[in-house]
């Protein structure tokens, strides 16, 4: 059941990541923004605080509202990279480093253990996430592909901070609970980004109104998308192991690719995707690594 759920959310990953390159290729919001976004929308869930909150221990809730806050921050940096690189290599950056970030946390916070064809899913997946991002060891070391990697990088290691932080949470109370904790960190993480002038300036009621336009229309569905696959996520990481669940992130980037390949056609000022002979190749083998990962774990 967990994998059912974590294919879900990382398919729905990337659509938003589609909508989120056109977003930011617009100048739509700045990367500050749409993490302030990310994480202040949540206060609305605490409209179910009354009924559903439940106490916990101190290390418990410390660990919720940690996974909230390292979760805004993840999304930040990847806002970043995303604003200096393509779609289709940074997505699948992060996603590589990501499960590797999250087998030490888990290993070290959780005591968690993966043997057998589960181990070997593991790597084919982190593999096959590797070999999408792969260029060459030179261009590694040029300032500008450095200075992505390090965004990409710091949004694994948040990222992967806030799944194991979560899932601890998890077995020290009650899934829903644990859930709401983590919301008072989306919001916290949110708050700081207001004293940016240029974060204010995107909520101004002639911005708003200049930005509710037909072209924008997709973004705002994004967001909506934005709202629900984490809680898709959550979910799978409640119901199984949170190591295996963020591996299966390489499922997204099939999606991704293909979804690259078509609106890259269609709208190349927006999304500017390099595809040639050799990088569809080296794509589709690090598809047959991913694909072959996630038959392992059937």
């Amino acid at each position: 059941m967990w994998l059912f759920w974590a294919l879900i959310g990382h398919i729905g990953n990337a659509l938003i990541v589609i909508s989120d390159k056109a977003s930011i290729e617009k100048r739509v919001f700045n990367p500050k923004a749409l993490a302030f976004i990310s994480g202040a929308t949540n206060v609305f869930t605490f409209v179910l605080v009354p009924w559903f909150l439940l106490p916990a221990s101190p290390a418990v809730i410390f660990a919720s509202i940690l996974s909230g806050f390292t979760f805004v921050a993840s999304v930040f940096f990847y806002f970043l990279a995303l604003d200096q690189d393509e779609a289709s290599r940074v997505v699948p950056a992060i996603g590589s480093l990501v499960p590797v970030f999250t087998f030490v946390l888990s290993f070290l916070i959780l005591g968690e253990r993966l043997k057998g064809e589960l181990f070997l899913g593991f790597l084919l997946l982190v593999l096959g996430g590797i070999l999408v991002e792969f260029r060459s060891v030179f261009s590694f070391f040029s300032r500008s592909t450095f200075s992505v990697f390090s965004y990409e990088a710091a949004a694994a290691l948040f990222s992967a901070s806030s799944a194991v932080s979560l899932k601890y949470a998890f077995l020290g109370t009650d899934d829903f609970s644990a859930f709401l904790w983590s919301r008072f960190g989306f919001v916290a993480a949110a708050l700081p980004f207001l004293f940016f002038r240029s974060v204010r300036q995107e909520f101004t009621f002639s911005g708003l109104k200049l930005r509710v336009t037909g072209d924008n229309w997709w973004f705002l569905g994004s967001r909506i998308l934005g709202g629900i696959m984490p809680l898709v996520l959550t979910a799978a990481i409640a119901l199984g192991s949170v190591t295996l669940v963020t591996s299966v992130q390489g499922a997204q980037y099939g999606f991704l690719f293909i979804l690259a390949l078509i609106f890259s056609y269609r709208w190349p000022q927006i999304f500017g995707e390099e595809f040639n002979k050799k990088i569809i190749v080296q794509k589709s083998i690090a598809l047959v690594f991913i694909v072959l990962g996630l038959a392992l774990f059937l």
